[in-house]
């Protein structure tokens, strides 16, 4: 009864593969974040790449590396179990990292953002923030479609199967988190003062290693789908075999 109740399934990170992935991720992340902090601070080593606060810095080409890798396991995972919420997540994780690498949401932010404040004057007042109206309303109907989206989809899902997507995407909105609600609070302050500093490291170090756990989970429930599938075939080609009459000598 309890394990159905459960919600939430992080067990597989526990398996040999989900360790192992986790723990190599995790140190390729925090290399990634101490450089940044040895350039930012140091000038060392040099190249404006190390810092995660520029475009295309080398901490956001890994980051886009783990949204292909979860889009391509989520596609993987959602055949292996014949459960679309599993195709849902790829498509997502595929969507966020064409439309980061895109930087739609500053493009259109910047061009929704006259439109909203000539239609809502008052929000003006709300100083630098001001600034970022349309790259939040943006988001926020992106985020909706994304909900929408895999709601429908998790509303026809196996238990078994909502609990791992679900497991997938509360990484997704800590995600969310940083990359809206950080960047959000990082955006008061100047460039190159005590602040940013901080919250470059929070905002874009926090959305590289929020995703980690999510690559590491889809790849161990990958390779549980695949062993599965194994000893399924094995135990049906033994019961064939049994089930065959005895040739007589």
């Amino acid at each position: 009864m309890a394990e159905n109740a459960r919600r939430l399934d992080l067990r597989p990170l526990r398996s040999d593969a989900g360790v192992l992935l986790l723990v190599l991720l995790l140190l390729v992340d925090v290399m990634v974040l101490v450089l940044h902090l040895t350039y930012t601070l140091f000038g060392v080593p040099g190249g404006m790449h190390f810092d995660l606060g520029v475009d295309r810095s080398y901490g956001e080409f890994l980051l886009y590396i783990k949204f292909g890798w979860v889009a391509v396991l989520g596609f993987v995972l959602a055949r292996r179990r014949g459960a679309a919420i599993f195709a849902v997540i790829g498509v997502v994780s595929l969507v966020v990292l064409l439309e980061d690498a895109l930087i739609l949401h500053e493009r259109i932010g910047w061009a929704l953002n006259p439109v909203i404040l000539d239609a809502v004057p008052g929000l003006a007042g709300l100083g630098i923030l001001s600034v970022q109206i349309g790259e939040l309303a943006w988001l926020g109907a992106l985020a909706a479609g994304i909900g929408i989206a895999f709601l429908l989809a998790f509303r026809r899902t196996q238990p078994d199967d909502r609990r791992d997507a679900l497991s997938i995407a509360v990484f997704f909105v800590l995600l969310g988190f940083f990359a809206v609600g950080v960047d959000t609070v990082h955006s008061l302050f100047s460039l190159g003062s005590a602040g940013d500093i901080v919250f470059t490291l929070l905002e874009d170090g926090g959305e590289i290693l929020a995703l980690t756990p999510a690559v590491a989970l889809i790849f161990a429930l990958v390779l549980s789908a695949a062993e599965e599938d194994q000893t399924s075939i094995t135990t049906s080609s033994t019961d064939l075999s049994e089930r065959r009459p005895r040739q007589r000598a």
